[in-house]
């Protein structure tokens, strides 16, 4: 309890890592699925516009 108090007067921030990791991990995940929805609609107008070489390309480019 002391401690506790001590450290609230000395200004220490008690942070919990294992939730900074979560979110983080959270947060990128959203991140690959949106940059993941972007290429698959990227893919899917250069197909419809006949550039079929280059929608496989940018597909397969994901995975690399």
């Amino acid at each position: 309890m002391q401690q506790s108090i001590q450290s609230r007067i000395n200004d220490v921030s008690f942070c919990c890592p294992t939730l900074q990791r979560k979110t983080k991990l959270f947060f990128s995940r959203i991140w690959r699925h949106i940059e993941w929805h972007g290429r698959v609609k990227a893919a899917r107008t250069l197909s419809c516009n006949g550039y079929y070489e280059q929608a496989k390309n940018l597909l397969e480019d994901h995975w690399k």
